[in-house]
């Protein structure tokens, strides 16, 4: 009898300790997630059709403002410091495609509807009735340029420390075609965006 109660005693401190090891390991996997959130990882939501058909209207993605290094084709989260706000304010966060990078010069040709990087055509083509440009998609190809831009020929060198931006919604974007936007100093950006969170059915890794 004894001997069965001191079993009895020993099978309750290992499941006590068992528990409290699982529970040990759920609180560290719950700060480590809370920290990667904090400091790593953060949340945003697409505000508009500009990014169409990448993104779309009230989708909820994932950004890390940690990387090496900005490339073409990045999509950013950037602080545009002097476009008006939904509050009657001046700056606002929006969501574009990287299309130059320090250095580069960039053109538009509304009447071909193609956008040059120095000197050469991003390259383009249908499959299945969708435009790709430079291997991602876009909503047409670059016909409107916006009314507060300079008169066609456009063509501008991307100053040091900034991006040229533009949305995948070519003709119904405001990006670094346009004045209150600008070419985007790199202090300005926020992060890079990696996963499309919501809706549910549109879940996975950006392209």
């Amino acid at each position: 009898m004894e001997e069965t109660a001191v079993k009895t005693k020993i099978s309750k401190t290992k499941a006590i300790k068992e528990f409290y090891d699982w529970a040990e390991s759920i609180l560290f996997a719950l700060i480590g997630v809370v920290a990667v959130l904090t400091f790593v990882v953060r949340g945003t939501v697409v505000d508009g059709p500009s990014m169409i058909p990448t993104l779309e209207n009230e989708q909820f993605l994932s950004f890390t403002h940690i990387y090496k290094s900005l490339n073409y084709n990045d999509i950013v989260i950037a602080h545009a410091k002097d476009l008006p706000n939904d509050n009657g304010g001046i700056g606002k966060n929006v969501i574009k495609r990287v299309i130059g990078l320090p250095g580069d010069t960039i053109s538009i040709d509304p009447v071909e509807g193609a956008v040059y990087r120095n000197g050469e055509k991003l390259p383009t083509e249908v499959v299945n009735g969708v435009i790709y440009e430079d291997g991602h998609m876009i909503s047409d190809y670059t016909r409107t340029l916006r009314d507060n831009m300079p008169e066609f020929p456009y063509s501008v060198t991307v100053p040091e420390n900034h991006i040229f931006v533009m949305g995948d919604n070519r003709n119904h974007s405001r990006d670094s075609r346009d004045s209150e936007i600008g070419m985007i100093e790199m202090n300005y950006v926020i992060g890079k965006a990696f996963l499309r969170l919501t809706p549910f059915k549109s879940f996975g890794f950006i392209n």
